[in-house]
This record gives structure tokens, C-alpha cells and sequence, in this order.
């Protein structure tokens, strides 16, 4: 059954934004305008109240600077931008040069440490905020996952793991002739159902700055480290699972 299914998968700053070492930040900003520099005098558009008071609408950054890696996160849980230049400038800005997924569109990230101000420019377009727009939190541990670029911390990798092997263990209990047929039926459906969402969390990681291969293997460790694991660890890993499905569908 996990052969079908790793084939299936192969085929198938006020507020200062400041420097941490050996850590990934999370830096939610909001939008003040957006300019158009191509004509003079320039124009320049003002982010609306409603737009600026959603969460849903902030830009969020992570960082290292230590990796020198910065991206902007994309809700679909993607870097919709990267930077692999990103360091401490000479003034203290934090600063690096930028490519688009998937456009590959080239731009400019600038956050100000000593404002709390920051400025995205691609092409002619800019977009800024301005002081106190931004504030500044530890990463998450899917934003960690994305800068470090390593499928081994990946939620969504790691819940796929987890639920082929609980997957594994639903089918050989559908196919124990002990069992009433009914329970036989309903176990091999739980098993397809468990198996189908291991295969949507792996999907989820495309483009997420490593090679599907390498999310199918940490996916096939971390199902062999999850079935040594104790009862009590695999149901709080599981428990870490369901939070993680509950949130995506929200």
C-alpha cells in the first residue's frame, strides 16, 4: 500500500523590525499606498481603511538572517517572492533583491529596523508603509520550513507521513476476514480517505522550494519514525495533524 502511494506521489517597525540572529521572523505589514513611478509627477494610490484593518490583505514576510533568505508568504502556504540576498545594509536596513513565483518578476524588499517602515519596488510599481506598519513576531513553523527551504519541517510533509501509516493501519484491519463486513468496509474506506489527504498535503508543498522527491522522502522518514514513536507521542502528533487540517479548512 505506502508503494502505491510514494508512486503515486512521484508520478502524480514604532514597531522595529530588528535583526535576529539564528532565528526566523515574521514581519505582517500593511500597505500605506501604492506608486507608480513611471510618470511625473508620480501616481500614487492610498490603501483604503477596510483594506488596511484585514489581516487577510497584510504582506507577511519571513526572514533569516543568517540564511540570508527572506520570502513573502502566500496564503496557498507558498513564497509568492524570494530573496537570497537578504542582509543588514550599511544604514541598518534589512534589504535584498527579489524574484516572483512564478512570473520570476525581479523587485527590491527594504524593511527599516528603525521606523518600522518598509518599501516593495517591481519595475515601476512600489508599495510602502509607513511607519509602525509592520510588527514583527517569531516565524511559524511553516514559515521556518519555507526559508530554510527543508521538507523535514514541514507540517504538511510530516501530516502526510503520519497519515499514510495510520493509513496502512486501517487497511490491514479492512482486510482481517475476522471482522464483520461492515467494519471491514467501513476501515478500507477510512484507509482511502487517509490516504487521499496524506497525498493533498504533499500536493500543498509544490513550489515550496525544494523538489518533490525530497518531500516524498522526508514524508517516507517521518512515517518510519512515527510508527516507532509511543502511543502517547503519535496521538499528540496526530493531534498536531487535525489542528493543522482544521486550520487549512477554514
Amino acid at each position: 500500500m505506502w508503494m502505491k502511494l510514494a508512486a503515486g506521489w512521484l508520478i502524480a517597525m514604532g514597531l522595529a523590525i530588528g535583526p535576529a540572529t539564528g532565528e526566523t521572523m515574521q514581519a505582517r505589514c500593511k500597505s500605506d499606498h501604492t506608486s507608480d513611478t513611471s510618470s511625473f509627477p508620480n501616481k500614487s494610490e492610498k490603501t483604503s481603511d477596510f483594506i488596511r484593518s484585514r489581516e487577510e490583505y497584510d504582506w507577511v514576510f519571513a526572514y533569516d538572517l543568517d540564511l540570508g533568505r527572506a520570502c513573502k508568504v502566500a496564503a496557498e502556504g507558498i513564497c509568492w517572492f524570494t530573496s537570497d540576498d537578504f542582509a543588514a545594509g550599511d544604514n541598518g536596513e534589512l534589504k535584498g533583491s527579489t524574484k516572483s513565483f512564478p512570473s520570476e518578476d525581479s523587485g527590491n524588499l527594504y524593511l527599516f529596523p528603525s521606523t518600522g517602515r518598509w518599501a516593495y519596488q517591481s519595475g515601476t510599481t512600489q508599495t510602502v508603509g509607513k511607519a509602525g506598519d509592520c510588527t514583527v513576531s517569531p516565524a511559524s513553523r511553516s514559515q521556518i520550513a519555507l526559508v530554510a527551504r527543508d521538507p523535514s519541517l514541514d507540517i504538511d510533509i510530516l501530516c502526510a507521513g503520519r497519515l499514510n501509516v495510520e493509513a496502512m493501519i486501517l487497511n490491514r484491519l479492512g482486510e482481517d476476514m475476522t471482522g464483520g463486513e461492515v467494519y471491514r468496509a467501513e476501515k478500507i474506506s477510512e484507509a482511502r480517505n487517509f490516504m487521499a489527504i496524506a497525498n493533498a498535503l504533499l500536493d500543498r508543498t509544490s513550489n515550496r522550494g525544494f523538489g518533490r522527491d525530497e518531500g516524498l522522502l522526508a514524508a517516507l522518514q517521518e512515517s518510519e519514525e512515527y510508527t516507532q514513536r509511543s502511543d502517547v507521542q503519535r496521538q499528540a502528533d496526530m493531534a498536531e495533524c487535525e489542528a493543522r487540517l482544521q486550520e487549512l479548512n477554514r
